[in-house]
C-alpha cells in the first residue's frame, strides 16, 4: 500500500471545482495542486511556468511544436525539440513526485489517469448545469453571459481533447471515476461532504 494517499479531482469548468479541492483541502490539512503543479514543473525542467501553461492547453504537436521550439531559441538552445508527449511525461514526474512524498488533492493534469497504478487514490468528477455554469464564471470573472457560455465551450473542447489525446480513456465518462457529484444538485459544501466521507472510507484516513 502506498504511504500517501491523493484525491483528484476532474471538473467541468464552473461547476466550483476549486472551491471543493480548496474545502477538502482544508478540512484534512493537506496541499491542494492546480497551477501550482505547473510552477513545480517549472522548477524540476528550467522551463519557464509560462511555457507549461500554454503547453498545457496544447494537444496538437503541429500547434505545439512552435511553442517548443520558440521556448528553446529563447533560451540559446537551436538543436533540441520536445514533443508534446515529453512534456506530458515532465508533468507526470511531478505528480508522482509529489504523491509519493504528501497526502494531496490534484486538480486536472490527467491525475487520475497518471496515478492509475496507485492504490491509495480517489478520482472525483464534479460537474453543473449550464446556467449555474455560466452564473459562477459571470461572478467570478465579471463577464457577460454569453463570454461566460464561450468560455466554458472553448474549456470543455480543451480539456477534454487533453485527457482524450493522453490518457486514451474519455473526460467525463463515469467508468473512469470513483465518484461523480453535481454541485447543482447537491451544492458544493455537500459535495465535499461526501468526497470527505468516501475518501476516508476508500483510502483508510483516519
Amino acid at each position: 500500500m502506498d504511504a500517501h494517499y491523493t484525491i483528484n479531482i476532474g471538473r467541468q469548468i464552473g461547476s466550483g471545482g476549486r472551491i471543493v479541492a480548496k474545502m477538502l483541502a482544508d478540512e484534512l490539512h493537506i496541499n491542494y495542486y492546480d497551477k501550482k503543479l505547473l510552477k513545480s514543473a517549472s522548477d524540476d525542467t528550467g522551463f519557464s511556468e509560462e511555457f507549461f501553461v500554454k503547453a498545457d492547453e496544447e494537444t496538437s504537436r503541429r500547434r505545439l511544436r512552435p511553442l517548443v521550439l520558440s521556448h528553446l531559441l529563447s533560451v540559446g538552445y537551436t538543436d533540441n525539440y520536445m514533443s508534446n508527449e515529453s512534456i506530458f511525461k515532465m508533468q507526470s514526474d511531478v505528480i508522482r513526485n509529489i504523491h509519493s512524498k504528501e497526502d494531496c488533492i490534484f486538480i486536472g493534469r490527467c491525475a487520475g489517469y497518471i496515478l492509475r497504478d496507485s492504490d491509495r487514490t480517489l478520482n472525483v468528477f464534479l460537474s453543473a448545469t449550464a446556467e449555474d455554469r455560466i452564473a459562477r464564471i459571470c461572478q467570478n470573472d465579471g463577464c457577460t453571459e454569453n463570454q461566460a457560455r464561450s468560455l466554458i465551450e472553448d474549456a470543455d473542447r480543451k480539456r477534454a481533447a487533453y485527457f482524450n489525446y493522453f490518457t486514451g480513456w474519455k473526460w467525463g465518462d463515469a467508468q473512469t471515476y470513483d465518484l461523480c457529484l453535481s454541485t447543482s444538485v447537491f451544492g458544493t459544501e455537500r459535495c465535499t461532504e461526501i468526497i470527505l466521507d468516501v475518501a476516508r472510507r476508500k483510502l483508510h484516513i483516519e
